[in-house]
């Protein structure tokens, strides 16, 4: 398996490209869908290494007349980021997954326009980490900020039981 793309890898590819070119995210390799980008959000993993997520937008408008992020939008936005982070995909802001990232690939639109595509990798090497970290949904606002219910401590049984 290929090491995770890196802020460092994005960043380096991205300066090398037009900054004005559009970037989209290209999701499921076993039936590519393309969606916009929506927002972008540094955080440490479980384990406290740094990751940094980018979402897809949750407007259902499909890509095309409504401004979309450009390379330059999201060089700006990793600058802030920490290079070694990994770079992961926030997914479906209905039920949130994290996704690895795979290469970002460049084309030209229906117009003739640069667009950029961060993609998942190819289906050896797609991954599905599991359900998106409360943190990022909630940052995304794609769900409210929950706490656990208060628990209240059982008192014991008379007689033990």
């Amino acid at each position: 398996m290929t090491p995770e793309l890196t802020v460092g890898d994005l960043v380096d590819r991205l300066s090398a490209s037009d900054r004005d070119a559009v970037v989209r995210l290209r999701i499921n390799p076993f039936a590519r869908t393309v969606r916009r980008l929506g927002g972008v959000v540094p955080i440490r993993d479980e384990a406290g290494r740094p990751a940094v997520y980018l979402a897809e937008a949750t407007d259902a408008a499909p890509p095309g007349p409504l401004p979309e992020k450009t390379a330059g939008d999201l060089l700006d936005q990793l600058a802030a980021c920490d290079r070694g982070a990994a770079v992961r995909f926030a997914i479906n802001p209905d039920f949130p997954m994290a996704h690895r990232a795979g290469p970002v690939t460049s084309a030209r639109d229906e117009e003739g326009r640069p667009v950029l595509f961060l993609t998942e990798p190819d289906e050896d090497e797609a991954e599905q980490f599991g359900p998106l970290p409360p943190d990022v949904a909630v940052a995304l606002t794609w769900h409210e900020p929950t706490e656990a219910p208060l628990r209240r401590r059982r008192r014991a049984r008379p007689g033990g039981h």
